[in-house]
C-alpha cells in the first residue's frame, strides 16, 4: 500500500501530510485490509448486519474525522477537494472496493442534500458529518439505464406525499439513515415528472428486503426498498418539483470519477499480488518474471492502470466545466474495463490457484466484475460520451456557420 500512497502523493505533492491522511491510511492498513477476505454484510429485518470488525472500522473513521470530509464546514464538516476524495477512493479500492462504494453512495446523497433548502441542510448534513450514512435510490426493475422510466409514485396528500412502489439494487440498503429517492410526483410519465424526496430509514411503511447473494463486493449491502403508503413531508422535496432527474444525473457525474478511482486502486492491488506471485513462483528453476512473455504482460497491466488514472486526473481538472460529464464518463468507461481485463489476466497467470473460490485473486476479480454495473454500464458511458461529442461539435458547427 505504501507504493500506492507514494504514487498518489507524486500527483499532488504534500497530500500525504494532510491531517486526516495518515490516520486514514493507518485504519486501512491495520483494520480494513486484514478483514477484507471475510468482511461481508447481509440484510436482516430491514437492517444491514456486519461482522464485529465493521463497528471497529466505523468508529476509527469517525475518530479520524473521515465523514466530515464530505460535508461543508458550515454544517459540521471540513469539506475537502475533489482530488482528496478521489485519492481516498483509490485507497479504498485497494483496501476494500465494496467499502469504497458505500462511501460513493454516501457522498452522492450528501451532494443532493447540499442542493436542498437551508432547513434541509441544517437538519441532515450535521448528522452525516458525524457518521450517519446516506444512500441514493434511483434504479427500479423497469428503470435502470432509462431513469426517466421511474414508476415509484409519490402522491400529494395534505401536508405530505404518500410514496408507493419499489427500488432495487440500492447500495447501502439497510445501512443508510437517510435515502434520497427519485420518485414521480406528477400524473404524467417521463423525466419532467420526477422529483427527489428525502426519506428517513424509520419512515412508516418503508421496508427493505434482501436480494440474492452477489458474486463480489460482499461488504456492500444491496437490497430492495419497498414503500407502502409511506408518508414523506412536503418539506422533504429537494429542489423544484419535476427537476429531480437533472439533479440526480448531475451528482452521478461526480460519482463516476470516484468509481473510476476505486477501479484504479483495485487494479493496483491485483497488479501487486500478481507481480509478487510471479516473482516468487518458479518454473524450470527461474521465477515467472524472467519470462519475457510474463514480464510483458505485467508491464502492460501497469501501463493500463496509469492510463486509467490519467483519464481520472483529466476529469478532475475539468470538474465544474462543460467537459466534465464526458471526461468522467470516459474515465469510468476505461477504468472499469481496465480492471476487469487485469483481473482476468491475473487469474490466468495464477494458474489453478486463481480459480479457487476463496483465493484472494478470485475475490478481487469478483469485485472487479461488479464495477461494470455501477453509475452506468459501459454502454451507458459510451452513449453519454457520444451525446456530449455530438453536442460539442454541433455547437462548433453553428459557431462556424
Amino acid at each position: 500500500m505504501d507504493n500506492l500512497v507514494d504514487i498518489l502523493d507524486s500527483f499532488q505533492p504534500g497530500w500525504r501530510k494532510k491531517e486526516y491522511v495518515e490516520n486514514f491510511i493507518t485504519i486501512l492498513r491495520d483494520k480494513v485490509i486484514p478483514a477484507y477476505s471475510f468482511m461481508d454484510s447481509k440484510i436482516e429485518n430491514g437492517r444491514a448486519v456486519f461482522p464485529k470488525e465493521w463497528d471497529q472500522v466505523i468508529y476509527a473513521l469517525k475518530e479520524a474525522h473521515f465523514f466530515e470530509l464530505f460535508v461543508p464546514p458550515e454544517y459540521g464538516g471540513q469539506k475537502t477537494s475533489e482530488e482528496d476524495i478521489y485519492f481516498a477512493m483509490e485507497l479504498l479500492g485497494y483496501s476494500s472496493p465494496g467499502m469504497g462504494i458505500i462511501f460513493v453512495s454516501h457522498g452522492r446523497a450528501i451532494d443532493i442534500l447540499a442542493m436542498g433548502t437551508e432547513k434541509q441542510k441544517q437538519e441532515f448534513l450535521p448528522r452525516m458529518a458525524q457518521g450517519h450514512l446516506g444512500a441514493i435510490a434511483i434504479t427500479e426493475e423497469k428503470a435502470g439505464s432509462d431513469a426517466g422510466a421511474v414508476e415509484l409514485m409519490a402522491k400529494k396528500v395534505d401536508h405530505h406525499y404518500l410514496v408507493n412502489g419499489q427500488k432495487i439494487f440500492i447500495s447501502n440498503s439497510g445501512l443508510a439513515d437517510v435515502y434520497t429517492v427519485l420518485a414521480s410526483t406528477k400524473d404524467i410519465k417521463g423525466p419532467r415528472s420526477l422529483s427527489v424526496l428525502i426519506v428517513e430509514s424509520d419512515t412508516p411503511g418503508f421496508t427493505i428486503n434482501r436480494l440474492p447473494e452477489k458474486e463480489g463486493l460482499k461488504i456492500l449491502p444491496t437490497g430492495k426498498l419497498i414503500f407502502k403508503d409511506s408518508p414523506v413531508p412536503l418539506a422533504n422535496m429537494v429542489g423544484n418539483e419535476g427537476m429531480g432527474l437533472l439533479l440526480t444525473l448531475d451528482v452521478i457525474d461526480r460519482g463516476r470519477i470516484h468509481i473510476a478511482g476505486i477501479c484504479c486502486g483495485l487494479a493496483y492491488r491485483i497488479f501487486r499480488e500478481i507481480y509478487h506471485y510471479a516473482h516468487r513462483r518458479k518454473q524450470f528453476d527461474h521465477p515467472l518474471t524472467s519470462s519475457q512473455d510474463i514480464s510483458f504482460q505485467i508491464s502492460d497491466m501497469y501501463s493500463k492502470i496509469n492510463a486509467a488514472r490519467g483519464l481520472c486526473f483529466q476529469a478532475l481538472r475539468q470538474f465544474g466545466t462543460p467537459y466534465y460529464r464526458m471526461s468522467s464518463s470516459q474515465a469510468k468507461l476505461f477504468a472499469s474495463q481496465m480492471v476487469m481485463d487485469i483481473a482476468a489476466k491475473a487469474q490466468i497467470l495464477m494458474g489453478g490457484r486463481g480459480y479457487l473460490k476463496n483465493d484472494l485473486i478470485n475475490q478481487l476479480s469478483a469485485d472487479a466484475r461488479g464495477m461494470e454495473y455501477l453509475e452506468g454500464t459501459s454502454n451507458v458511458q459510451k452513449m453519454i460520451i457520444a451525446r456530449e461529442l455530438f453536442r460539442m461539435y454541433h455547437k462548433e458547427k453553428n459557431n462556424v456557420d
